[in-house]
């Protein structure tokens, strides 16, 4: 009699075992898959500290850049607008390999200048310093021109200096620009004399 309760104990015993262990291997599974793909990923933990080390940095561009930037708005059409410190990432996006787009994750133009209507960007304006030093300490990442050309933005390169001729920017701005974009002011120039 014993022998049979022992063997109907191991028939009952074994199943329960196996579907705690089945429980058991499930719970750890969900509890990594939670760890690494919650939602509280890259929040602050226990681990990490309360209080992030940063301060504010003095200037969001240089003051001769605000300069320029200041000098572009007053030639600029009113069909466009202008940005600073645009981020690469922003104006192009992968299409099959990330390998050239992770180089320029971290990359910006100093101003990128848009359609308004659409913000399509039509422009894009790397600007440097005469001095030789600065030129070298800030050039434009060589992807970055890849992947300007490769989604047709023309990029202009010009020089900062104290003080612009206004009429040598908007033609160096205006020949830059893809000639659609010049064809449409053009047409839109010529449709408002046309008005007066």
């Amino acid at each position: 009699m014993s022998l049979l309760l022992s063997s109907e104990l191991k028939d009952v015993l074994i199943p329960i075992i196996i579907i705690v262990m089945i429980f058991v291997v499930a719970g750890l599974i969900i509890w990594g898959l939670k760890r690494t793909y919650g939602k509280d990923r890259g929040l602050v933990t226990k681990d990490e500290p309360k209080v992030v080390n940063v301060e504010l940095k003095p200037c969001f561009t240089k003051k001769n850049e605000m300069q320029f930037l200041k000098d572009l708005y007053k030639i600029l059409p009113a069909e466009f607008i202008a940005f600073p410190r645009v981020g690469v990432d922003n104006l192009v996006q992968p299409k099959n390999d990330k390998v050239l787009y992770n180089t320029i994750l971290s990359q910006y133009v100093d101003v990128c200048v848009f359609l308004k209507d659409t913000m399509q960007p039509v422009l894009a304006i790397d600007l440097f310093e005469p001095n030789p030093v600065e030129q070298q300490m800030k050039v434009l990442h060589p992807n970055v021109v890849k992947a300007l050309s490769a989604v047709n933005i023309p990029l202009l390169k010009y020089q900062l200096s104290e003080e612009y001729n206004l009429v040598e920017l908007r033609t160096r701005v205006i020949d830059a620009m893809p000639a659609k974009m010049v064809a449409m002011l053009k047409e839109k120039f010529k449709n408002s004399n046309n008005i007066d």
